[in-house]
């Protein structure tokens, strides 16, 4: 089963509502892309300010820097979508210890991301899900890769937020943006502040893309599913009827104290009621 799982690279893992599950997600085997545009995250979706740059003494008083950074900032965010994921932090093969360190045992995940531990958590095979994002938009500029986490100061300077103006003349506003886009998609699209730490996210992203509405075909890699404490009983019964032969694992999670638990007395088999 996955929750036997000892190899913290083997699985990623996405919280959802249950309605989105079975309406979308397992109802057509995909998930959707979000706009970087209405991430949670105030260092992502508020506006960046970018500073003007030339290395050939280009006259500054023809141009507007605040217009040109709103315009570079628009163009990079609305042509940037990514799938969120966490990942298993090191595991020791000791389940008990280990629970809270695997992708679904993150309590303020299932609050925030989950309906309050009533939704359920997604468990994909890595491999596969990477394998399958490549095929599907291998014509796209994409990157998949883990989130660092700092925390930067409002004095700090960096090359990632400053524009060369002489470039942006030469290539025009969408080449260059790409182009920037992809030299310092680290600093960008993959650092947080500490503060999201404990998320251990994992990120798909496609960049330089102008569809609104980016839809990704998982196929065969999802593994399981995580109910959360609260998941009724009707909810777990809709998504195994929808799921059932697709042969994947189901475990229901559970309270006990302090501590979550796995519910090995739920049954999960479909109900004719």
């Amino acid at each position: 089963m996955t929750i036997f799982e000892t190899d913290e690279n083997t699985y990623l893992y996405h919280y959802t509502k249950a309605s989105t599950a079975i309406n979308f997600i397992l109802k057509n085997q995909n998930l959707q892309l979000g706009s970087m545009l209405n991430t949670n995250d105030p260092k992502e979706c508020k506006n960046w300010t970018f500073e003007l740059n030339t290395f050939r003494n280009s006259d500054f008083d023809k141009y507007d820097s605040d217009v040109i950074s709103s315009k570079v900032d628009k163009s990079i965010k609305s042509s940037t979508y990514m799938i969120c994921f966490t990942k298993d932090q090191p595991l020791s093969g000791d389940h008990m210890e280990d629970i809270t360190r695997r992708g679904y045992g993150h309590s303020r995940m299932w609050a925030q991301y989950a309906e309050n531990h009533s939704g359920v958590c997604l468990i994909f095979d890595k491999k596969l899900l990477e394998k399958f994002f490549i095929e599907t938009f291998s014509s796209c500029t994409h990157f998949m890769q883990s989130m660092t986490y700092k925390d930067r100061f409002i004095s700090e300077r960096d090359l990632a937020y400053l524009i060369n103006i002489d470039q942006l003349e030469k290539l025009g506003l969408e080449n260059y943006t790409s182009l920037h886009a992809q030299r310092f998609k680290d600093r960008l699209f993959f650092e947080k502040l500490e503060d999201w730490k404990n998320e251990n996210e994992y990120r798909f992203i496609l960049q330089g893309y102008a569809e609104k509405n980016l839809l990704f075909p998982f196929k065969y890699a999802l593994k399981g599913i995580v109910f959360g404490a609260s998941c009724s009983d009707d909810t777990v019964q809709n998504i195994v009827k929808l799921t059932c032969e697709r042969g994947i694992d189901y475990i229901q999670l559970k309270w006990k104290n302090c501590s979550p638990w796995y519910d090995f007395r739920k049954n999960f088999q479909v109900s004719n009621v």
